[in-house]
């Protein structure tokens, strides 16, 4: 391997190091995870995470940006179930309850997950990005359950993302957060007597 092709690989290593750092202790405790905490997490020096992400708000950023990514491939592997033949109910029920694990213990997930509740970042996503991606798969699997009247009429994204705000946080016992869970899954059915 040449010197600069195995410079490159290690610093992409850090990089990558660094990143995963970031995101466990973002998960963990938001954003005031300090530089410092997160180079010693990565076993690198600050100067090293320095010279990859100048400022803080590039790292959590980039954490941020790499839960978006998720959050697109979550939501791109339930619109995939659908055209496979799942329900899309229960699709959207199965996505719901993924999406709100993860925003329960993910800080970084949940400020993802929050920017799809934003109406002027969508419009302005460009396409191909993760929030377009993301937005695009969940308003055609919503659109698909209501057409085969598995879901509500008049549910929105905007109503899912609130729900998805309304989430118990990961201080919350886990069966209690999976029985709001299930309730908001089971509200989320079309009523009984329209």
């Amino acid at each position: 391997m040449l010197h600069d092709e195995r410079v490159r690989v290690d610093a992409q290593r850090n990089r990558d190091r660094i990143l995963e750092a970031a995101r466990a202790l973002v998960a963990e405790t938001g954003v005031d995870a300090t530089m410092e905490d997160i180079a010693r997490h990565a076993g690198v020096a600050v100067g090293t995470l320095y010279r990859h992400f100048p400022a803080k708000e590039d790292l959590v950023a980039a954490v941020v940006e790499d839960s978006l990514a998720q959050m697109a491939s979550l939501t791109e592997g339930a619109l995939a179930s659908v055209h496979a033949g799942a329900p899309p109910g229960a699709a959207l029920g199965q996505l719901f309850r993924e999406i709100a694990e993860r925003h329960a213990s993910d800080q970084a997930f949940k400020s993802a997950a929050g920017r799809l509740d934003v109406d002027a970042e969508i419009a302005a996503a460009a396409p191909g990005s993760a929030v377009a991606r993301s937005t695009s798969a969940i308003t055609e699997l919503l659109h698909r359950a209501q057409i085969a009247g598995q879901v509500r009429a008049d549910l929105t994204l905007a109503d899912l993302a609130l729900l998805l705000g309304a989430v118990p946080g990961a201080g919350t016992a886990p069966h209690l957060r999976e029985r709001f869970v299930d309730i908001v899954i089971t509200g989320l059915a079309p009523p009984l007597h329209p």
